[in-house]
């Protein structure tokens, strides 16, 4: 999904060169780093563009053999650790979370704000927030069909949604639902693009079927002239349920649900 994935200018502050000589900028990347052996190594999430790569206090690290591809705590977690264990840019095994220095280097990067007229410069764990919250930030049209409301994307979560949609509709600025209520529909900024989830749970005496609906939204949707799709992972307990995508359904003893969305394009490397 690298096309995707903003490229945001890595910034390497003097102090960083001087705590690890052999970090630079890539040559023909801005968005990449070299270190010591590695080559092109990008420091954000494969699946969903965030930067930041740490969860809390601890280090999680969860990278691609091939080196060059990472993942994000919740990515990992609610996905690839559940699913298939293979980095959807190349197809490699994905290593479990382990405390590297390559880790500690990417934990200092800073990032120059993705907006173009924008010259800020934040690190992973403060990037997205500011970037939503941006006033140089284009104006975003509101996902919900018929509205024709535009703005800032922190004021359409924050304010536009709760204001006008929030008896039906849900907004969500990252690709997993850790809590799903029937008969809402859930509205996923990921990598730039919403997605929409509509979501009715029926009760079939001691089991339950869960209902699932997924769609780009409005000007979004021509994503999938390119082959590129959202699709979801379900998933109680930790273990995985089904891969969805469209319309399709899941039966569980559980009521409750996890739904983790991310997108998905035709493969071009082997297996």
């Amino acid at each position: 999904m690298e096309q995707l994935v903003p490229k945001n200018r890595v910034y390497i502050d003097e102090e960083l060169k001087e705590e690890y000589p052999t970090v630079t900028l890539s040559d023909n990347d801005f968005s990449a780093i070299h270190f010591r052996t590695m080559k092109n190594l990008r420091p954000y999430c494969f699946h969903c563009g965030d930067h930041n790569l740490s969860y809390g206090q601890k280090y999680f690290w969860h990278r691609c053999a091939n080196f060059k591809h990472f993942y994000c705590y919740y990515c990992f977690d609610y996905s690839l650790k559940k699913y298939n264990h293979t980095c959807s840019a190349d197809g490699k095994p994905i290593l479990d979370e382990c405390k590297t220095i390559e880790h500690l280097l990417c934990r200092k990067i800073k990032f120059e704000c993705q907006w173009p007229e924008c010259k800020k410069i934040f690190g992973g764990s403060t990037l997205k927030r500011h970037e939503i919250s941006c006033d140089l930030q284009p104006k975003r049209l509101c996902p919900v069909e018929k509205c024709q409301w535009s703005g800032r994307i922190d004021e359409m979560e924050r304010d536009h949604f709760k204001q006008c949609h929030d008896d039906e509709c849900k907004m969500i600025l990252r690709n997993v639902v850790l809590k799903l209520e029937s008969d809402k529909n859930y509205y996923l900024y990921i990598l730039g693009r919403f997605v929409l989830v509509k979501y009715v749970v029926t009760e079939l005496g001691e089991v339950f079927e869960h209902n699932f609906d997924l769609q780009l939204c409005k000007d979004d949707k021509l994503l999938m002239s390119h082959g590129i799709k959202p699709v979801g992972l379900v998933s109680v307990n930790h273990t995985l349920l089904k891969k969805i995508e469209g319309i399709d359904s899941v039966k569980s003893i559980r009521k409750n649900v996890v739904l983790f969305v991310h997108f998905e394009e035709p493969q071009t490397f082997k297996p």
